[in-house]
Formats: structure tokens, C-alpha cells, sequence
């Protein structure tokens, strides 16, 4: 049979799922603390890694309930120090009605990260955004400046992405 005519190989193509090209798989335990924090704002932040192996994105920690943001950004900071990317969610009570919203950050720091380690991260990203459902506003912070509080709350109370 010869797959080049009638479309076969465009049909096939197109009902195959999405395999991503870095190939590093998201463990159940994301989504599972994820929805955690957006039922139940159970934790100010989860922080995620890659594993050493490259080939899973796991839960590294999660900030308890009412811990700083400074906290969140301190450890952040340490990653990059070890030349490692995060990716996190941030539940951001971000004015004086309690409003909240759910911030994706991807980590990436310009100064510390080899080429290799943000191609990995930057590749491996719409794995975990895809079993995220519910996040208001994606970010990607590559100095500590894109960390500051300041930043997250403009684009929190911005009405565009």
C-alpha cells in the first residue's frame, strides 16, 4: 500500500500524539500537587525540576502555606547557582481584593544556565504546561529583576497576556 496517496500519511501524521522533542516526561505527582494549590491554595508556590537523569519533571519543593515570596525567590536563586533552570507556580494574591491568580515562571538565568540546560527546559516547557490547567499568566524570568514581586503583580493585574 503506498501511504503517499490519498492523504494516508497526512492522516496519520495528524492523529499521533504530540511526542515532545526533548523527550522528558511529566511525573503524576505534578498534576497532583497542582491541583492542590489550585483547589485547594493549599501552598503559596511548587517549584519544579528536571531530574538528574533528564528524562522526568518532578516536584523539587513546595512553599507552605503563607511563606514568603522571598523565600520562593531565594531558592530559585540557589538553582541557578547549581547552573539548574525551574519551572513554578505561583498563587499570587496580587491586590486588596484578595484577588488571586495562578503564575506559571519558567527560570531560566541568562548569567548561570548553559545552552544545553535552557534548550532542555525551554523544550521540555509545553510537557508540563499542558497537564497545568488553570494558570492565569506565564512567565519566563531569566534575571532577578523578572523575579521581583513588582513584576508579578503588574502581570497579574494586566488585562493581556
Amino acid at each position: 500500500m503506498n501511504i503517499w496517496k490519498h492523504g494516508m500519511l497526512e492522516d496519520l501524521m495528524l492523529n499521533q500524539p504530540c511526542i515532545m522533542s526533548s523527550g522528558v516526561l511529566v511525573k503524576d505527582e505534578c498534576t497532583q500537587v497542582f491541583e492542590e494549590i489550585k483547589i485547594g491554595h493549599k501552598y503559596s508556590y511548587i517549584i519544579y525540576k528536571i531530574a538528574k537523569d533528564n528524562k522526568l519533571i518532578e516536584v523539587d519543593c513546595v512553599g507552605k502555606l503563607g511563606e514568603s515570596y522571598d523565600n520562593f525567590v531565594e531558592k530559585l536563586i540557589q538553582a541557578g547557582n547549581n547552573k539548574e533552570g525551574r519551572y513554578a507556580v505561583v498563587d499570587c494574591l496580587y491586590d486588596k481584593t484578595k484577588a488571586s491568580k495562578l503564575v506559571f515562571i519558567m527560570w531560566l538565568p541568562d548569567d548561570q544556565l548553559g545552552i544545553k540546560q535552557k534548550m532542555l527546559y525551554t523544550s521540555s516547557k509545553r510537557a508540563l504546561r499542558e497537564k497545568l490547567n488553570g494558570i492565569a499568566k506565564e512567565l519566563q524570568c531569566n534575571d532577578t529583576d523578572d523575579l521581583a514581586w513588582s513584576s508579578i503583580v503588574e502581570k497579574c493585574s494586566s488585562k493581556y497576556d
